[in-house]
């Protein structure tokens, strides 16, 4: 494995059949639903799992840094220029970040597909079919497909909202 420090905003996808472990920090780790995932770090152990069947399935094969990285791009779903998009090689795995200080605005455009938002830090307004919801740090919404968000920064810290989706 490589060990890697990571900074607020960096990301990482990691390969199938790649073992890794978080040693510390606030993550968010975003997977598809799966029947196929071995937990053998610090949950509790089930059936299926065994050193024999882990060291089976794994190819252990070496993926350099620059592999795993995962750069964030300019998302064309904010319309204000606020909101970039971490997209790794599915589109399962889609995060888009909007960071937006006292008073900015950002418009993200409707997503074909179910989303989660929250927030990881300051507060700020968040507008969608017509109510107003408050998004403060520690705050989590579910968002339908198909439904515009509007957010808003508030206060004296930068609001910083993230949204996984798939299309």
């Amino acid at each position: 494995m490589n060990f890697l420090s990571l900074n607020t905003g960096d990301a990482i996808f990691i390969p199938a059949d790649a073992p890794h472990a978080y040693l510390s920090g606030n993550i968010v780790e975003c997977m598809a639903r799966s029947n196929n995932v071995l937990n053998t770090g610090f949950c509790p152990p089930a059936d299926r799992d065994s050193v024999a069947l882990f060291t089976a399935l794994l190819t252990f094969s070496p993926h350099s840094i620059q592999e795993v990285m995962l750069p964030a791009k300019h998302s064309d779903k904010g319309t204000n220029g606020k909101t970039e998009v971490y997209a790794p090689p599915m589109s399962e795995f889609d995060m888009l970040r909007t960071r937006l200080a006292n008073g900015e605005k950002e418009i993200i455009a409707a997503i074909a597909g179910p989303s989660v938002i929250f927030v990881t830090k300051g507060e700020g307004k968040m507008k969608t079919d017509g109510d107003t919801y408050d998004v403060k740090e520690g705050y989590v919404y579910f968002v339908g497909h198909g439904v515009e968000v509007e957010l808003e920064g508030q206060g004296s810290e930068q609001v910083d909202v993230w949204r996984a989706f798939a299309e």
